[in-house]
Order: structure tokens, then sequence, then C-alpha cells
């Protein structure tokens, strides 16, 4: 029983999997893309030595400034941030996540990017 049924089943089993390969290789299975676009800006570091690349931070407005913090430690500012990028992080609820992309230690400045969502 055991070879006959291989031997009978094997390439039905074999026609399926090609099946579904095929499906995997249509252009439109992943049609819809994410609708997320990264920023950056720089910000002078309020606490020297505590970022580093790769860093997860909070960015959150604060007046017209960008405020990058860690809990409830402030660790970088940014003063002049671009007006578009105010209003979008504004338009999301003032916070959004950022990443430290670079520390520059001897000029006291980082630079974050964060996601933000475009509008449909």
């Amino acid at each position: 029983m055991g070879a006959d049924f291989l031997e009978r089943a094997a390439p039905t089993f074999q026609k399926c999997w090609d099946e579904g390969r095929l499906e995997l290789v249509n252009k439109d299975l992943l049609t819809r893309l994410p609708a997320s676009s990264s920023r950056s800006f720089a910000a002078n570091l309020s606490a020297r030595g505590v970022l580093k690349k790769g860093d997860k931070t909070t960015v959150e407005k604060v007046g017209n400034a960008l405020v990058a913090s860690l809990g409830h430690r402030e660790l970088a500012r940014c003063e002049s941030a671009p007006a578009e990028l105010v209003e979008s992080i504004n338009a999301n609820c003032g916070m959004v996540q950022g990443e430290v992309d670079e520390v520059h230690e001897l000029a006291g400045i980082v630079e974050i990017s964060i996601c933000l969502s475009k509008p449909e």
C-alpha cells in the first residue's frame, strides 16, 4: 500500500506546489506599498555621551521646538525644525518615534530620522 500510494499521489502534490509557486511570482501580489516617508533633522545635544547611532528616541513637539527624549529625560532639542516637519508631527498627536542616524560629539549635534505617514 505504501509504495503504490506514493506513486499515485506524487504527481498531484508536485502539480499543486507548482501552481502555488506561480502565484508567488505574480507582480500584483504585493501592489500596496506602505505610505510613509522618512525625514531627518539636526538637533542640539542636551546630554553628551548618552545617544549613539541606532538608538530609538521619542520625538515630540514642545511649543515650536522638537524634543528628542528617552523616558522623561530630554536628550536633544531642535528649535529651528522645518515647518512641514513640525506640522506632520503635530498631525500625529504631537509625538513620533525617531532613530539616531549620526552623533557629532564635537559639534554637540545629533541627526535623528523619523518616519511619517503620507496623507492619502
